[in-house]
């Protein structure tokens, strides 16, 4: 199953698969992602995540540094979008960024996406959907690896920044994927890790948000250095090595730690945190 996996990310084959899309229907997903980004910034993030909650920022100024395309954010997960919008509100709200430069897009459950009605408008806003092999409506499965998932997950980091969350599931300690490994290999994407906390302190119930004065933190580290590991042919045993290197930086072991040396972002803007 692994070199199926892995021979799905071959150039030659993914490049040409797939049918592109009519120019109508980019049209018009491209004016509902802009109107969804814009209304959750003013009517949900603004008053939510700044002046009801507070929410922190480590290492904002990584992004500055990074390429428009091939970039992967490797996050923990504690919420189904909260912790996602919270990183779109920071690439296009407090940091300003044109809403396609870079095209910012975040993975998700394809039984997550096809809840409701409001999970089904999220995935216009940049949901990449995936068919999970070991889980499925909180209940462990066994089946094929979704392999048409893992190809929009390749074509989004070629396309922009894919947020995405390896460990595959909201429930705290969950171990991370070994195929995360795979998927960097052959995309030689841009790394990096990134550390949530607090974001489940504002569920109401379940998965509703809803409490207030809450103190959230977003930890963005630096890119791991993966050159040697891109340099070598892919190994069992290099893949577990990314996996524990990346495991200590967003690992539920150390969660709320500190980035050392890294600034800060205040609820209100990006000022530096005194």
């Amino acid at each position: 199953m692994n070199e199926e996996i892995l021979s799905l990310f071959d150039e030659n084959q993914w490049a040409d698969s797939g049918a592109v899309a009519p120019a109508w229907q980019v049209f018009v997903d491209r004016w509902i992602r802009r109107g969804l980004i814009a209304g959750l910034g003013l009517g949900f993030t603004l008053p939510y995540f700044r002046l009801l909650n507070r929410i922190r920022v480590r290492g904002h100024s990584i992004l500055d540094q990074l390429p428009r395309k091939n970039v992967i954010f490797l996050s923990n997960h504690q919420t189904y979008f909260l912790d996602a919008i919270a990183f779109f509100d920071l690439v296009y709200v407090r940091k300003g960024y044109p809403l396609e430069d870079p095209f910012l897009r975040f993975s998700a459950a394809e039984e997550t996406i096809k809840r409701s009605l409001l999970t089904s408008i999220m995935s216009k806003a940049g949901g990449v959907t995936v068919k999970r092999s070991f889980r499925e409506g909180g209940r462990d499965v066994k089946r094929s690896v979704d392999l048409e998932g893992a190809e929009r997950v390749a074509q989004a980091i070629a396309c922009g920044w894919l947020l995405h969350f390896p460990s595959g599931t909201t429930q705290r300690g969950a171990p991370l994927r070994p195929g995360v490994a795979m998927l960097l290999h052959r995309t030689r994407a841009v790394a990096v890790p990134l550390r949530v906390d607090g974001f489940r302190d504002l569920l109401l119930h379940k998965q509703i948000p809803g409490r207030l004065w809450k103190k959230c933190s977003i930890t963005i580290h630096q890119p791991l250095d993966l050159q040697d590991f891109y340099a070598r042919p892919y190994t069992k045993e290099a893949g577990q090595e990314v996996l524990r290197r990346l495991t200590e930086l967003i690992g539920d072991k150390d969660a709320g730690a500190p980035a050392a040396g890294a600034p800060m972002v205040q609820a209100a803007g990006l000022e530096e945190d005194k």
